[in-house]
C-alpha cells in the first residue's frame, strides 16, 4: 500500500484504493486527509509484522550451512559435534597381540578357567540323549554310518565357521582376520601347515580354516573314496554278533559297502582338522558367539561332534586335549558317555592315506602312527 503515495500517475490498483478511501470518508464522514493517514499507519505495522513472522520461520529451521541460528538459551550453534572427554581405550583394539599372549600366559600361570569351560556356560539349546544322534543303527554297515556322520558334521561346521567369516558392516573384514588371528591357535596349541617342501609353516587361521574347508569338501567328492556313481545294489544287512570281519585280517572299515581300504585312516584325519576348527572358535571366537547369544548353538554341534569322535574312535586323547576341560565337563555331568577303557585309541598306519593338500601338495600337519588300530573301546550308557 505504500505505492499508493508514490509520486507521479497512479495505477489501477492505486486507483481503486483512493476511491475506496473517498468512500469510506463520505459514508464515516471522516476528513479524508485523517482516513489517508490512518492507512499509512496500518500499512507500515502490517510490513513489520510481516518481517517479524518471517525471522521466526528462520530461528525453527534445524541448522544448515546457510543458516546457523540457534535458541539463544543454549548459545550460537555450530556444525560440528559437541566436545567430548576421551573415552577409555577399548582392550580388544588397543592391546596388540603380544600383550594378549602375556595374558593368556599369565591366565595359565594363575590356572584361571576359560569361560567355556565352566558349568554355567556349557549348555544346550536342546535336551534329551545325544547317543540317540550318534549310535549307529543296527542294520547300517558302519562304514555307510561314518561317511554320513562326515558329511553331516562337515555341512554342521561350515554354519559355525561362517559366523566368524562373515564380514562386518563396520569394518568390511570378518570377525576371524589375519590381523586378529595371525596362526591357527587354540589356546598354547598352535597348529601348523605341511608346505610343498614337508616344512611346518604357520598360516593365519581364515587361510588355514579355508584350505580344510576346501580339503573336506573335496575328499567328501572324491568317488574313490565316498563311492556313490558305482552302486549298483544295497551291501548286505549285517548280523548281529557276528565276528567273522573282525578275526578276517582282510577286512577293514566300509569293505562290505565299497569303500577303500584307506577309509579309516581318510576319515581319521578329516575328523582332527574339523576338530582343530571347533577348537580355534572356542579359544579366540567364544566371545563372539557369547555377543550374538549362540554360545549354546556351538556347544550343541560340538557336543555332537565330539561324541561321535569319541565313540568310533575318530579322534584320541591327545587330538582332544585343547578342549579336554569341556569334553571332561560334560563326561562328568552325563552328558557324554565314559569310557570303560581311557587308554588312548592308536591311531592306524597313514600309509595308504594323504594328508590334507592346498597348492603344490601341501597340507596340515598330521603326523602318523604307526600300527593297527586298537579296536573299539567300550563306553558306559549316557545318563544325560
Amino acid at each position: 500500500m505504500a505505492d499508493v503515495w508514490h509520486e507521479g500517475r497512479p495505477g489501477p490498483i492505486e486507483e481503486s484504493i483512493q476511491e475506496y478511501m473517498r468512500w469510506w470518508s463520505q459514508k464515516f464522514d471522516v476528513p479524508l486527509k485523517v482516513v489517508r493517514r490512518n492507512a499509512k499507519v496500518r500499512s507500515r505495522g502490517l510490513a513489520q509484522a510481516t518481517r517479524k513472522q518471517g525471522n521466526n520461520n528462520n530461528a525453527n529451521q534445524p541448522p544448515n550451512r546457510a543458516n546457523t541460528s540457534s535458541p539463544t538459551a543454549y548459545g550460537a550453534s555450530g556444525l560440528g559435534a559437541p566436545a567430548m572427554p576421551a573415552a577409555p581405550p577399548s582392550p580388544s583394539l588397543s592391546t596388540t597381540m603380544t600383550s594378549n599372549d602375556q595374558a593368556h600366559q599369565n591366565n595359565q600361570q594363575q590356572k584361571k578357567i576359560p569361560l567355556f569351560f565352566r558349568e554355567d556356560y556349557a549348555g544346550f539349546i536342546v535336551k534329551g540323549n545325544f547317543m540317540t544322534l550318534a549310535a549307529r543303527p543296527v542294520l547300517v554297515e558302519e562304514g555307510e554310518w561314518l561317511s554320513h556322520q562326515i558329511v553331516e558334521q562337515n555341512r554342521i561346521l561350515s554354519g559355525m565357521l561362517k559366523c566368524m567369516q562373515e564380514k562386518d558392516r563396520t569394518t568390511g573384514r570378518p570377525t576371524c582376520n589375519e590381523q586378529a588371528c595371525p596362526t591357527m591357535s587354540a589356546g598354547s596349541t598352535t597348529y601348523t601347515w605341511i608346505d610343498t617342501k614337508g616344512q611346518p609353516i604357520n598360516l593365519p587361521a581364515p587361510t588355514y580354516i579355508k584350505h580344510i574347508q576346501t580339503w573336506v569338501a573335496g575328499k567328501i567328492q572324491d568317488q574313490s573314496l565316498f563311492p556313490t556313481d558305482n552302486f549298483t545294489t544295497a551291501p548286505p544287512l549285517p548280523r548281529l554278533n557276528d565276528t567273522t570281519n573282525a578275526n578276517d585280517p582282510n577286512h577293514w572299515l566300509g569293505k562290505t559297502s565299497g569303500f577303500p581300504q584307506r577309509f579309516e585312516v581318510e576319515i581319521k584325519n578329516m575328523y582332527k582338522q574339523m576338530f582343530r576348527c571347533y577348537a580355534h572358535l572356542y579359544w579366540q571366537h567364544w566371545l563372539t558367539f557369547w555377543d550374538l547369544n549362540a554360545h549354546r548353538e556351538l556347544n550343541t554341534c560340538f557336543v555332537h561332534f565330539i561324541n561321535v569322535g569319541r565313540i568310533f574312535n575318530l579322534l584320541n586323547e591327545k587330538d582332544m586335549e585343547p578342549m579336554a576341560g569341556l569334553v571332561d565337563l560334560w563326561v562328568n555331568s552325563g552328558v557324554l558317555p565314559k569310557r570303560v577303557n581311557p587308554t588312548d585309541v592308536v591311531q592306524p598306519a597313514s600309509a595308504g592315506g594323504s594328508a590334507p593338500s592346498s597348492a603344490g601338495g601341501a597340507g596340515p600337519a598330521t603326523p602318523g602312527s604307526a600300527g593297527a588300530s586298537a579296536g573299539n573301546v567300550g563306553f558306559e550308557k549316557s545318563t544325560g
